[in-house]
């Protein structure tokens, strides 16, 4: 069941770049959006997909803050990883799934 739910929040995320790219949303300086990943890290502390792509989010969002990378490029590694963070989670999915057999 939290797997099905983190794999759903995944695919918000990328809805919510899409956003970001129509609307031009500033995805790292966004109070709500901020707020949700401060909640999702609280409420999944030990899962280390979520850990990792809340880190990864936060270290875009400085180096696009300092110039280093442009927002393009931070969306284009943000997807990447969060594809990525996707099948590792199906993967963890299908080893704990029951084997059957015909």
């Amino acid at each position: 069941m939290q797997s099905r739910l983190f794999s759903i929040f995944l695919f918000s995320l990328s809805l919510s770049v899409y956003a970001e790219e129509t609307e031009k949303i500033d995805y790292c300086h966004d109070d709500k959006i901020n707020q949700d990943w401060t909640k999702r890290v609280a409420e999944f502390p030990n899962d280390p997909i979520i850990l990792k792509l809340a880190g990864l989010r936060e270290g875009l969002c400085l180096m696009i803050d300092r110039g280093q990378i442009t927002h393009e490029q931070g969306t284009d590694i943000w997807e990447d990883e969060r594809q990525r963070s996707i099948v590792d989670r199906g993967n963890e999915d299908s080893k704990k799934a029951p084997k059957f057999t015909l």
